[in-house]
This record gives structure tokens, C-alpha cells and sequence, in this order.
């Protein structure tokens, strides 16, 4: 099963990333296709 990026919204394929993001003290995970996740990873570092 595809899964759509939670950025771009493009369909991912198997190599789909899950990253858990926090918001009003809830958890939640979602999909991030291998280009959106790099960007991420940056943002993380600062």
C-alpha cells in the first residue's frame, strides 16, 4: 500500500519515512516521501 507525503502530498512508494511529530501533547506519526524527509533532517539540525 502507497502512502501520500504529509508535505508534498505525492504517493510514496516503499521507501517512505515516519517521523512522529508533537502538537497539544498528542503524538502522531506520519508519511514523508525520501526528498520532504532530507528537508526535515536539515530542519532538525538547525
Amino acid at each position: 500500500m502507497n502512502e501520500t507525503c504529509f508535505y508534498c502530498q505525492c504517493e510514496c512508494d516503499d521507501n517512505v519515512h515516519y517521523v512522529s511529530f508533537h502538537a497539544n501533547d498528542e503524538e502522531r506519526e506520519e508519511a514523508l516521501c525520501p526528498e520532504c524527509y532530507q528537508e526535515w533532517l536539515q530542519g532538525m539540525k538547525g
